[in-house]
Parts: C-alpha cells; structure tokens; sequence
C-alpha cells in the first residue's frame, strides 16, 4: 500500500499520525508541484490536533510562492513564530524566499533583520537571491559587501544568486568583478557557476568574453553548448552557430529542443536547407515531432529557404497552430509569392 492510500485510511479512521508521515506526504505533494492540495493537507494536520515541526513549514512556504498566495504564507509566519521554529536556519530561509518571490523583498529584508540567525552563509544567500529574484541588483550588491565586511563565507549558492542580476549590458561591469572573485576563491570549476557567468556575458552581448569562458569551461555539458549557441544566434552569427554545432556533435553531446530552433534559424538565416533538412531527420529520430517550437522553426527555415511546398507540409499537419504558426507561414506565402493561404479550408 502506497504512503498516499495509508495516510488516506488513517485519516478515515482517525488513528494519530505522526508528524513525520505528515511531513513526508507534503514533501511528495511539493515535489509534484500539487501546492494546493499540500496546503489542504496542512489544515487537514491542524484539524487533527497534530503539530507541526520545524520540517514542516518550508514544503508550505514553497507551496505559498509557487501560488502567489502571500497572505497564508504571512500566516504561516505566524505559525512558525508560535512553535518556535523560527530558529532554524533551513525555515528561516524558505521565509525569506517565500516573501521575496511573493514580491514582497521589504518583509524578507525584515525577517532577515530581526533574526539572530541571519549571520550565516544560507541566510545571507536567500536574502541576495531574494533581490536579484526582484531586479534589485544594487541591494543585491550592498548585502554581498556587507557579507564580506562581516567575513561571512560566501560559495557558489551566493554567486548563482548574485550573476543573473547582471544579465543587462549596463549591469556587466559588476558581473565581471563577480568573475574576478570567483577565480580567486576557485570557483569557477562548478559547472552552474560557469554555465551562469557564460549565460551573463551571452544576455550582455559580449561574444568574445563568452567565447574565452566557453574554451576554458573544463566540463561542458548541454547547459554550456546551448547557452554558447544561443548568444551566436542572438548575434546574428549564424555561422559560428553551425559550426559550434557540428563540435557539439562531433563530442557526443546530445542536442535538445532549445539547441535545435537556434540551429533551424542559423538554417533560415543563411537558405541553407540541406542542413535543416539533417536537423528535421534528428528531430523525428529524437521523438521531437510534436514540439511546437520546432515546428514553427522548420516553417520558418523552409519557407525562407523557398520550400513553401514542405513548410506548408508542416503547418497542414500541425494540430496546435498558434499565432507564431500563422505569422510563419503567412510570411513564408508572402515571401514567395503565393497568396494560397486564400483557402478556406486552411
């Protein structure tokens, strides 16, 4: 009998459940993304007289900032404070990230202030995750010098928090001092460390930079070759688009949906359709033949590649045509100058 069914026949008959159980199906219940039940689930363990623990609440908290539901997290605060949980540091920062991703950053700035716990690494980590989450990079920054002030570690949690708020060209002057101490304290071998810091200098546009981070990555996972093909495409460099294509090949690393649309659109760019062709063969022998995205990328390829008659293919067996569908094909029709789409069967 699954742990589902047990809880299920307990609750029915009334039986005491542990703490521990409860915990254990709102952890099942958060990992699925059912937020809505696990929070039922929480009043359900209330109506039944048991207590909640310091376990208990961040599956909770979770559930509150995936549902945008601030005011039963801000009653949940209310729980934590009476039980006395609030002490521990795993709760106090999944409070300080519900609040934050509840837009709501001055009230985790304030639970962080107020608790005597906030001197640890974890909780100086959800605070700048916290601001970089609402585009507040300067407030990010300032907590990031007072962490260094306070010679308070920092790890690679605290820089995946801090670079992503520097994805705009005029924010990348301070990515780049990140950078800079992320090679003085060694770590920049983490592979998330990386594939962030390339991602940045991808969104600022800076190629070149991109490119030396990208040649000296000691692992280069898919992460890495997608986020390096699609600052090429973003570019406009469709042709170093195919060719770092083909390295990614010729080393074994499987492509995925995201790889392919930029190599489609490197494809349409330049007319070269015997390419788009090999992609469309991969995309039926990888299982990808219903993905919209591709669809609409193959569209596109063909039709300005001048093979209407094969883009119209594609759209005629299409169930799922959105907007971007039409505008495809529509702009491929005009682009050849067929005006077919007069049907109105289509």
């Amino acid at each position: 009998m699954t742990s589902k069914h047990l809880l299920h026949r307990r609750l029915l008959h009334a039986l005491p459940i542990a703490t521990a159980t409860w915990n254990g199906r709102l952890w099942e219940l958060s990992k699925h993304g059912q937020f809505s039940e696990a929070l039922e689930l929480y009043r359900q363990m209330l109506r039944y007289g048991e207590s909640p623990n310091a376990f208990t609440f961040p599956f909770l908290f979770k559930s509150c900032a995936a549902l945008s539901l601030p005011v039963p997290g801000a009653q949940l605060h209310g729980h934590v404070i009476r039980t006395g949980c609030g002490l521990e540091p795993f709760v106090l920062t999944s409070l300080i990230t519900m609040y934050s991703q509840s837009n709501l950053i001055e009230r985790a700035r304030q639970v962080f202030d107020e608790s005597p716990q906030r001197y640890l690494t974890v909780c100086f980590n959800a605070l700048i995750s916290g601001y970089a989450y609402n585009s507040r990079l300067f407030d990010a920054a300032a907590l990031f010098s007072q962490m260094r002030q306070l010679n308070i570690s920092f790890n690679s949690v605290t820089m995946l928090g801090l670079i992503p708020a520097c994805n705009l060209p005029p924010h990348m002057s301070f990515g780049m001092s990140l950078h800079s101490c992320i090679i003085k304290f060694g770590l920049e071998t983490e592979s998330s460390v990386g594939n962030c810091l390339l991602t940045m200098y991808v969104k600022c546009g800076s190629i070149e930079f991109a490119e030396t981070l990208f040649d000296s990555m000691p692992e280069r996972g898919l992460i890495s070759w997608n986020a390096m093909i699609s600052g090429y495409a973003q570019n406009g460099l469709a042709n170093k688009v195919l060719d770092l294509y083909q390295d990614m090949k010729s080393q074994g690393i499987h492509s995925d949906p995201v790889t392919l649309v930029c190599i489609l659109s490197s494809c349409a760019h330049l007319g070269a359709h015997s390419i788009g062709r090999a992609v469309e063969r991969e995309i039926e022998l990888r299982g990808f033949g219903t993905n919209s995205f591709l669809n609409n990328a193959l569209i596109n390829m063909y039709s300005r590649c001048g093979k209407l008659g094969k883009a119209r293919a594609i759209f005629d067996a299409m169930s799922d045509r959105t907007v971007v569908t039409w505008t495809a094909i529509m702009n491929g029709t005009l682009s050849n100058f067929d005006m077919d789409l007069s049907n109105p069967t289509t």
